[in-house]
């Protein structure tokens, strides 16, 4: 047994294989291994350098980057620039520009990216936002938005499930539910596969409407994904990791002029980092807000932070002390006024059952005066509780219908011309199932109300 590791180590070759296809976390014992044995061998000492950057251990690989070659120097940028020290990351980077210009070779594409976050990040340190952070928790990555506690009146923050079936949706994410239940937010996969944020609302039927996008500005060049939608209806927050994201995802704030979104804007520090950051959200009847980032690099686990919105942004003065560390979060306690104490706060918040949504109820028939029926025992008049059955029932033949005619249509396409003559039988006896479901809705109307 005390031979197992050794055994499954990878070749030479099959860690250089391994490398060069990205799995680091593979090859990385056998690369160390091989720069250890040969600790003049520049490229062997960049490849294991770059393997323990990517498997998140920067500490072990500055000393083999050290050794590297010249394409280790933008490595080492990385890593200075991951610890906020923005003129160590520059210096390593003119650097290697000098030794490939003297060598006449292109520089590397990763460098004018590098540069670019650079200088967006060393902007966003001039105005970084005086917030108060009173809890630090970290919780597995899959379903970590599961730890927020939020008020109903916030609406929820949910997986997949709720989503109506067979609707697309992006892997990871999270589905934003208004407090009403009738609106859903969320992001899929447009057909370049990148990530956009999609909406549906629930009809007076109970059925969804086909999902819409929220607008393409909102793409910035890369994923959105991670939607909150603020109780005004009007402010939304997402995250991105596009152009003008410092790295990784990056929270951005956009607001709605009654007819669309408009251009979104990078919340800035210390919410965002060259790390992941995303799902914002504030709920204005606790007064607490949220937001997760795997800044802290735990293997598998989401740090989330809790703190205290401010109504108008208060930025430290760019000469504070520990900016960068404060920018950060090396200790979220630091934000805390002197003799200020957040525990009965945080216990306030703990005790929050957070509000998860299904697709258990029975129905979701909206009536005119606003009130919404889940179930048929939910009816308060006997004649609306026997139509309510015949709608359900109605309701469930339309969708087995729809999924009926789907598969007749897939047939058709794939050549069953016989096919044609069925789909225009399903497609009339939908038209009649709606027009049934249509007189049920106003009959339950009527006996309702």
């Amino acid at each position: 047994m005390a031979c197992a590791p050794l055994c499954n180590a990878m070749t030479p070759d099959e860690a250089r294989s391994a490398y060069a296809a990205g799995d680091y976390a593979g090859a990385v014992a056998t690369l160390r291994a091989i720069a250890d044995k040969e600790p003049r061998n520049a490229s062997a000492n960049t490849m294991a350098g770059i393997a323990l950057l990517r498997t998140g251990n920067p500490l072990a690989a500055r000393k083999y980057l050290s050794k590297g070659s010249n394409d280790a120097k933008i490595a080492l940028a990385e890593i200075c620039y991951d610890e906020y020290d923005f003129d160590g990351a520059e210096e390593w980077l003119e650097k290697y520009s000098t030794a490939q210009k003297r060598a006449r070779k292109p520089e590397s594409a990763e460098v004018e990216t590098l540069t670019g976050r650079i200088e967006a990040a060393r902007a966003m340190m001039d105005r970084v936002e005086r917030i108060v952070i009173i809890d630090s928790i970290s919780v597995p990555a899959d379903d970590f938005f599961r730890a927020y506690r939020l008020a109903s009146s916030a609406g929820s923050v949910t997986d997949t499930s709720v989503l109506p079936p067979d609707t697309e949706a992006a892997s990871p994410t999270s589905v934003f539910v208004t407090e009403d239940g009738g609106t859903m937010i969320w992001s899929a996969p447009d057909e370049n596969e990148n990530y956009v944020l999609m909406q549906a609302s629930r009809l007076a039927d109970g059925s969804w409407e086909a999902p819409s996008g929220l607008g393409d500005i909102l793409n910035e060049g890369g994923d959105a994904n991670f939607p909150f939608l603020m109780s005004d209806g009007v402010t939304l927050y997402f995250a991105n990791d596009g152009e003008n994201s410092i790295g990784g995802y990056d929270i951005f704030i956009s607001r709605n002029n009654g007819e669309k979104f408009l251009q979104p804007q990078n919340v800035g520090m210390p919410y965002n980092s060259p790390f992941n950051d995303y799902l914002l959200a504030i709920d204005e009847e606790t007064g607490i807000g949220w937001w997760a980032t795997d800044r802290n690099r735990i293997e598998d686990s989401i740090t989330i932070y809790r703190f205290i919105p401010q109504e108008l942004r208060i930025n430290y003065p760019v000469d504070t002390e520990n900016l960068a560390a404060l920018a950060q979060v090396k200790d979220y306690r630091s934000t805390w006024p002197e003799g200020e104490d957040y525990a009965e706060l945080n216990r306030k918040v703990d005790n929050l059952r957070p509000t998860r949504r299904s697709r258990t109820a029975e129905m979701h028939f909206a009536l005119p005066d606003g009130s919404v029926r889940t179930s048929v025992d939910s009816f308060h008049s006997a004649q609306a509780r026997s139509l309510a059955r015949d709608y359900i029932n109605e309701l469930n033949r339309l969708r087995e219908a729809e999924s009926a005619l789907a598969n007749l249509r897939e047939s058709y396409a794939a050549g069953n011309s016989g096919a044609a003559a069925d789909i225009n039988a399903a497609e009339k006896d939908i038209e009649l199932k709606r027009a049934r479901i249509k007189e049920l809705t106003n009959l339950i109307v009527n006996a309702e109300m």
